[in-house]
């Protein structure tokens, strides 16, 4: 343990040297709050990320510290594969904004073995920014994968009328990305549009919204 904690006081001077004031004010303005944030820019963080690329120790060591900067690194780093339920449960139980959602969605959570059985899971979380993340994962899984079947993304529409009555502008957002790339799928693309349709018995904002930022795709693609 003391050889990471000699690398994180390493790795935490080279943050150091990046830090950028007006950035992390402006982070402050949009709501993204940190313990302590050096603003470090993301193009920096996944060049950092690469020197360090598979040391899962120092990733999870990473996580457990309260600076943006090491959340996103250690998402940045850790092995997907390599992480057991605990630490699965830490990172998505330690996400309290949207940058780290989005961050952990991409760069980790939807890199789990079976992530989609994760995904399903959180999006029945009454935590916003649980839900986020399941929503951005399961995005990112219909985006990427190739073997997930129709019946593994349509259990997901028994959990979306409950997400639909979130009032949170980042959950309808991700509801709608998540939406969105699904219904690229062919044969979902009609389960997608009437679940939009449908929608506006529950919240008619949200599916006006939905309308928009969806189907207008789905039906112009």
């Amino acid at each position: 343990m003391e050889k990471v904690a000699d690398k994180y006081k390493i790795l935490l001077k080279h943050l150091r040297t990046r830090e950028n004031g007006p950035v992390v004010d402006s982070m402050k303005r949009l709501g993204l709050n940190y313990t302590r944030s050096f603003g470090v820019s993301l193009i920096d963080l996944k060049a950092f990320a690469q020197e360090y690329a598979g040391e899962q120790d120092l990733a999870i060591y990473l996580w457990q510290k309260d600076f943006r900067e090491t959340k996103i690194l250690s998402l940045m780093i850790a092995n997907a594969g390599q992480l057991n339920e605990k630490q699965i449960n830490d990172y998505i139980s330690g996400i309290n904004n949207i940058e780290l959602a989005e961050q952990a969605a991409i760069n980790l959570l939807s890199k789990l073995p079976n992530s989609i059985e994760y995904a399903y899971q959180w999006c029945k979380s009454k935590d916003k920014y649980t839900r986020v993340t399941a929503l951005i994962v399961l995005s990112r899984i219909a985006i990427v994968s190739k073997s997930i079947d129709k019946q593994s993304f349509e259990r997901f529409f028994e959990l979306f009328p409950e997400i639909a009555k979130d009032e949170n502008f980042h959950v309808k957002k991700a509801l709608g990305r998540a939406l969105l790339q699904i219904g690229r799928h062919e044969a979902l693309t009609e389960k997608v549009i009437n679940f939009v349709n449908e929608t506006n018995k529950i919240n008619k904002e949200t599916a006006s919204w939905l309308k928009e930022e969806v189907v207008y795709f789905l039906e112009n693609k």
